[in-house]
This record gives structure tokens, C-alpha cells and sequence, in this order.
């Protein structure tokens, strides 16, 4: 990755932007205090303290994404196989993705075909084949 890659701040609102710089006072001020990093502090310890709230930050952004995304899948969806118009299952799956930031969460929508017998999860279809059931 280019060092202009790793620069490539996200454009944000003022007011995202505001609400983003007081989330990175109260975060370094959890882990420091409101005077900051004692004089002992080396880099390295401030940079893991920082790729740690990266993670955590990142995870949490995949898991209100992720249950956003599903939720898109509410409505009645074909059947990959057949085609049949079928209706969701309120219950969901849970499972965990794992991703390159830790393990993320996942309610996966649940539907069944009458047709063919058999329970989907347009999500994972959609991803394999490329279809959007949107």
C-alpha cells in the first residue's frame, strides 16, 4: 500500500467531523487521562494504543453496516433455484465473520421456498453470484 494509500482520510461533514475529533479526545483521554501520555510514553506504545481503537472502530463500523445491509433483505425475495416468490423467517442466524480487524457479528436473514423445500440466505447468494435483490 502507497503512503498516499494510508493518508487517504475519509471526507467528512463539519459536523462529522467535529463529532469525530471529540471521539478522539475521549478515547486517548480513557486511555491517558486529560494530561495525556506520561513522559515515559514511547511511540510505539501511543501508535498500538491507536491501531487498537482502529480495530475496534473498524469492527464496529462493519457491525452497524452489516445489520443495515440486512435488513435490506426484509422484504419477500426470489428463490435462487426456482424463482418462487418466498417470505423471510423472523428468527436470524447468527455467525461470526471474521475479518482483518477481529471477528464481526451477523444476523443473517433467513428465507424458505416452499417450492423447493429448501431454507436461502439471499445475502451469501447474492455475494457468490452477483445479484442484487434490492
Amino acid at each position: 500500500m502507497s503512503k498516499d494509500a494510508l493518508n487517504d482520510d475519509l471526507p467528512l461533514s463539519a459536523a462529522a467531523r467535529e463529532k469525530y475529533q471529540e471521539l478522539v479526545a475521549l478515547l486517548a483521554c480513557e486511555k491517558y487521562g486529560p494530561a495525556g501520555p506520561p513522559l515515559a510514553t514511547t511511540f510505539a506504545e501511543i501508535e498500538q494504543f491507536g491501531h487498537r481503537v482502529g480495530r475496534m472502530v473498524a469492527r464496529d463500523v462493519d457491525a452497524q453496516l452489516t445489520e443495515q445491509h440486512s435488513q435490506q433483505f426484509d422484504a419477500e425475495q426470489a428463490c435462487p433455484a426456482c424463482r418462487s416468490p418466498c417470505a423471510g423467517s423472523e428468527e436470524r442466524k447468527r455467525r461470526s465473520l471474521q475479518t482483518v480487524d477481529g471477528d464481526v457479528p451477523l444476523r443473517e436473514p433467513t428465507f424458505h421456498c416452499p417450492v423447493c423445500d429448501r431454507d436461502f440466505f439471499p445475502s451469501a447468494y447474492c455475494a457468490v453470484h452477483r445479484w442484487r435483490f434490492l
